[in-house]
């Protein structure tokens, strides 16, 4: 018996560790959307995420709303900056019980979710030459999308990328 409770806590600590080394390298895994891919089709795996989330109705009185703008960064790429009326950005209660009007939103580009957003500004990376539809909808802290009359919250913009010249 003295044997096995010098182990135990090794044990947790090991099991601790486990977790925290998944945790670390999960994103690792993650399918992403090919960003060289200027179509940027949903994946099979990516359309079954996007259906395993719920949806909450709100009143449209009661409802917050979402503006975005897009702007060319003097850089490379885009620089992305939500506003919210009615909502507060929480990224401290992803995934613990809802509050109404807080939560996170989802980045789509040609509807394809690409990020999760935490907070009002986002740097989209430089795209291959096209045009593109970004769009913002805001979720839940369980990831439910905000509905009004069954449409989702959201806001988008267009943006065009031209060609970049190399050197």
């Amino acid at each position: 018996m003295r044997d096995l409770s010098l182990r135990l806590p090794y044990l947790i600590y090991l099991s601790i560790g486990s977790i925290l080394v998944g945790v670390l390298i999960a994103p690792v895994f993650r399918e992403l959307p090919d960003l060289d891919n200027p179509t940027f089709e949903m994946t099979e795996d990516m359309r079954m995420h996007e259906m395993m989330h719920g949806s909450i109705e709100v009143p449209a009185d009661t409802a917050p709303e979402i503006a975005i703008t897009v702007e060319k960064d003097p850089m490379d790429g885009w620089n992305l900056t939500v506003e919210t009326t009615d909502f507060t950005f929480t990224p401290e209660t992803v995934n613990v019980e809802n509050v109404a009007n807080t939560g996170h939103a989802h980045l789509y580009l040609n509807d394809v979710k690409v990020a999760r957003l935490y907070g009002p500004h986002f740097h989209i990376p430089g795209l291959p030459e096209g045009e593109y539809d970004v769009t913002v909808s805001l979720s839940s802290n369980d990831h439910s999308y905000y509905l009004v009359n069954g449409e989702r919250i959201s806001a988008s913009a267009t943006l065009r990328q031209e060609e970049t010249g190399g050197s």
